[in-house]
């Protein structure tokens, strides 16, 4: 794997988002030379040390076809990941025009500067778990419909079918992504479950669980996520992966209750038990199949949630406080 990414000229939209500053950091260390895209300086390459002085960070508006243009034939890219997402659902949700923006519009602006330049050999799309909305049955593989409803998910089904139909029309070498909730260390997004309850529990704070403690979903370390980015940017161009949607998701899912108690496992601390408030009425479940990945990709996730939490752990313990302050985004602009 390492070698294929020796010198390789990479782009990264996204890249100061949690995930994309993962696999900044992960491409660099194979040794590629790695350009970020971004509308903002600020977020979780912070968080890196040393990351943002090795690898050349861009800002730019994802819809700014022009720029990109100029990045990719300027920095003579050969992969492509775009990941550059509004990615949060609750803001969304109250103002969806500039999530379709970034995430509509963004998405086939830089599809189609990829289609101008002409010269990437793979593209991997960043879609998401929610494009599949609600179903009858589980778990949900890659031939389900796209049922999704909120605008966030809304628009990245759009995402998503706009990459397979660049794929199909063009032949761009694109392959999309669905990977489920993805979890680590560097995340500057505190309110998501992992690292709100972590630090709670470092700070010695009783976590809460708003809900009944029965959602479930799947929840994948980042480094396994970043492993499939890997794979998808190494295999995009093969026939069996091009213009297709792969699935990324642990074996089983997990419940809200069951991940909370895991990281009061972890954290040793049994004193600090969660709270269940059942506020919400939230009986989300949700269960993607890996087999394609597996199959196809020769993926399989290597850390267990236990596994991927002690490390998580470690970061925080590590990293907390104003490090995280500092890096913190409002997450309501276009990545």
């Amino acid at each position: 794997m390492q070698e294929f990414w020796r010198d390789r000229s990479v782009l990264v939209t996204g890249a100061n988002g949690f995930i994309g500053a993962w696999l900044a950091r992960t491409l660099h260390d194979h040794g590629a030379r790695v350009t970020g895209y971004d509308k903002s300086d600020r977020g979780a390459l912070d968080l890196h040390a040393g990351l943002k002085d090795a690898i050349d960070l861009v800002l730019g508006d994802l819809t700014d076809q022009g720029r990109l243009e100029s990045v990719l034939a300027e920095r003579g890219i050969r992969t492509l990941y775009h990941l550059g997402a509004q990615s949060n659902i609750s803001i969304a949700r109250g103002s969806p025009v500039p999530a379709f923006e970034s995430n509509i519009r963004g998405s086939w602006t830089v599809l189609d500067a990829c289609r101008a330049y002409g010269k990437l050999e793979t593209i991997a799309v960043a879609s998401s778990n929610t494009v599949y909305g609600e179903h009858q049955t589980s778990p949900f593989d890659e031939s389900f419909a796209l049922n999704a409803s909120n605008p966030y998910a809304a628009s990245k089904v759009c995402t998503d079918v706009l990459a397979r139909c660049y794929a199909a029309t063009w032949g761009l070498p694109v392959a999309v992504a669905r990977a489920t909730n993805t979890y680590g260390g560097a995340d500057p997004n505190l309110g998501r479950i992992v690292p709100n309850t972590l630090l709670m529990l470092l700070r010695g704070e009783q976590p809460v669980i708003k809900t009944d403690g029965s959602p479930t979903k799947g929840y994948l370390y980042v480094k396994d996520t970043v492993a499939a980015y890997l794979l998808l940017g190494e295999r995009a161009a093969d026939p069996a992966v091009r213009g297709t949607a792969t699935n990324f998701h642990p074996d089983a899912p997990t419940s809200v209750r069951e991940l909370v108690e895991t990281m009061v496992r972890v954290a040793d601390r049994p004193d600090l038990p969660p709270r269940i408030t059942s506020e919400l009425d939230n009986r989300e479940y949700e269960h993607l199949t890996n087999r394609r990945a597996r199959d196809v990709l020769g993926w399989t996730p290597r850390y267990s949630l236990e596994e991927g939490l002690r490390e998580t752990l470690a970061w925080y313990r590590e990293h907390g406080g104003d490090d995280l302050e500092r890096a913190a985004q409002p997450f309501d602009a276009p990545r």
